[in-house]
């Protein structure tokens, strides 16, 4: 189990809020992350649990009463892929800043901030895999994932655009692998989508320097990888596994298959997963 050798702050703008937001990362002994809105009586903390998740809608938002804390997939997937599983994450506001829409700034936050924790030095790491396949699918999103001897993810996406092809990433994902080539892909949002969103009181903090926006002859910026989109979305999906083994310290072996996936679906997959009783730990530790 790893956490972190010194408190850590980072701020920004929340992207459905607007809001000017916080975010303190600070060392933990306990196993878990846990997420403490600072700003709200009594700092009521949330778990980073797929259990707490609350809707997934443009977003992955987990709530523990009143408390909600939103937008959490990038900094889960950053913790996550680098190991640590015990941290307490303050937040003065609804959900983590987006800083510039990807996991590149969470990452570099982290550079050699990681340390095994006192109490548990030398206690290998958990590793959890599949018993069986496991295939979710809904409004023409799915999740497909397999048994395998490493984490490999498989994203496809297409949005309709003449300048965009249907993209794919495929890769075997470690800590350097995310980092090099997944945490520096950034949101995006197709042009028809601004009007509805924001009518739905969302993306708020929006801005082209947080986000690709998709217009209908080019994006607002060059991308920073050929199959950018599809990378991000494959960030995204490991931003939400986070949720279901970074709080038990576990690394996670399986070949997860999304197509046109999104947090729902994600989610989805998750709950279908835990229902089926589909995964199994090396060490006999159970979820």
């Amino acid at each position: 189990m790893r956490t972190l050798k010194n408190q850590l702050e980072i701020c920004g703008v929340g992207l459905h809020s607007g809001q000017q937001i916080c975010a303190r990362l600070l060392p933990r002994e306990q196993v878990g992350i846990v997420f403490r809105r600072v700003d709200l009586e009594n700092a009521p903390a949330v778990e980073a649990d797929w259990r707490a998740v609350s809707h997934t809608v443009h977003a992955t938002t987990l709530k523990n009463g009143a408390a909600e804390v939103s937008t959490i997939e990038h900094l889960l997937a950053a913790l996550w892929l680098s190991g640590v599983s015990a941290c307490v994450i303050e937040l003065d506001g609804p959900e983590v800043p987006i800083l510039d829409g990807s996991s590149a700034p969470w990452c570099e936050l982290l550079r050699d901030q990681i340390v095994a924790t006192s109490s548990t030095r030398s206690a290998p790491t958990p590793l959890m895999s599949l018993r069986k396949t496991v295939y979710f699918e809904q409004n023409g999103a799915s999740v497909l994932a397999l048994p395998h001897h490493e984490l490999r993810v498989s994203v496809a996406v297409e949005f309709g655009r003449d300048y965009l092809q249907e993209q794919l990433f495929d890769g075997v994902i470690d800590s350097e692998v995310f980092r090099r080539e997944l945490a520096p892909a950034r949101t995006f949002a197709l042009e028809e989508w601004i009007v509805p969103l924001q009518a739905q009181g969302l993306i708020r903090g929006a801005s082209l320097e947080r986000a690709i926006l998709l217009g209908t002859k080019a994006p607002s910026s060059e991308l920073r990888f050929s199959t950018e989109l599809a990378r991000h979305k494959a960030l995204d999906l490991l931003g939400d596994l986070a949720l279901l083994f970074a709080p038990h310290g576990a690394t996670f072996c399986a070949h997860l298959i999304a197509i046109r996936a999104g947090h729902a679906a994600h989610f989805g997959w998750m709950r279908k997963c835990i229902a089926e009783n589909a995964l199994g730990e090396n060490a006999n530790r159970s979820l």
